[in-house]
């Protein structure tokens, strides 16, 4: 029995295509139910990949045009030598970047879905492979690398001690501030310990003589009182920095292992997020090159 292919419904009907035999009989096949469903879902997949994408960029153009209020929202300000500003505008460049690429990427999923256009989900699936390498080469680059880099980062910091920390609750300085805070949330104090700030020529400049931690090493019954007034702070015990121990301060413990011990206990969380992108990703590439295959298929049957 000879059957001749008619054409293809669109897209709102379901992109099926028909049968038709001798006889009047009319059957249905490929891109039939599945492919059908394959392509609503990278359709609204790559969907939410564009409206994210846009609202990205666009808190990132208002970030970049509208600096002044974000500077008044983090009552921030200018630092001294830390330009928040500079950096506002890098986070902004930073956003627009990747919400533009994300755009880029739910364009195509999208239009190419929608279209059944081979010529966008095979740049599609090129640009998601792309991707999909750079983060496996982040990661790899980070695994190789990553005592040297501990190792470089963890002097840096002991040198930005030395050279920079202040100890004043009060300091403009981003440096002291950070590492001010890092203590009353970690509960720590210095890189290593209590020592670092022996050699902190700022801080041993404004320190009382009989100081020998900063406040912010001491024990708290209040430590959340610091991000309000630090005036509120509750002290264990108020001899704290001239006579630390352990009942009274945090001096034998070094904010690097504090840090370190609270990134290790987040890691599995940060592994399931990265390894759930990678999983959609990686489908989102398959269903796209299903959906070229069959499609491929179609057009070369509707030729024949």
């Amino acid at each position: 029995m000879t059957r001749q292919l008619s054409t293809r419904i669109l897209w709102g009907q379901g992109s099926i295509s028909h049968l038709t035999d001798s006889g009047g009989t009319t059957g249905t096949m490929a891109l039939a139910c599945g492919n059908t469903c394959l392509k609503y879902i990278l359709f609204i997949t790559n969907f939410i990949f564009f409206l994210i994408g846009l609202g990205t960029v666009g808190l990132g153009i208002w970030a970049l045009l509208d600096d002044d209020k974000i500077l008044i929202l983090t009552e921030v300000g200018d630092t001294g030598s830390f330009d928040v500003a500079s950096l506002i505008r890098t986070g902004a460049l930073v956003l627009i970047a990747s919400g533009g690429t994300a755009v880029l990427i739910g364009f195509f999923g999208c239009c190419g879905a929608v279209k059944e256009n081979n010529c966008l989900l095979f740049a599609y699936c090129v640009v998601m492979v792309a991707i999909l390498f750079v983060q496996i080469a982040a990661v790899v680059i980070a695994a190789v690398f990553q005592s040297k880099v501990t190792e470089d980062l963890k002097a840096f910091l002991k040198s930005r001690v030395n050279a920079q920390y202040e100890g004043s609750v009060s300091t403009g300085d981003a440096f002291s501030l950070g590492l001010d805070v890092a203590q009353i949330q970690f509960e720590c104090c210095g890189i290593d310990n209590y020592m670092d700030f022996l050699s902190a020529t700022r801080w041993q400049d404004r320190k009382n003589t009989s100081d020998i931690i900063p406040l912010t090493c001491c024990k708290f019954t209040n430590k959340e009182a610091y991000y309000r007034d630090v005036s509120l702070l509750d002290m264990d015990d108020t001899s704290c920095q001239s006579s630390p121990s352990d009942e009274n301060s945090n001096f034998r413990k070094g904010c690097w292992n504090a840090i370190l011990e609270y990134a290790n206990d987040k890691a599995i969380y940060v592994i399931a997020v990265g390894v759930a992108i990678g999983v959609v990703e990686v489908l989102c590439i398959v269903v796209a090159a299903c959906l070229i295959q069959a499609i491929r298929k179609l057009d070369d049957e509707a030729a024949e």
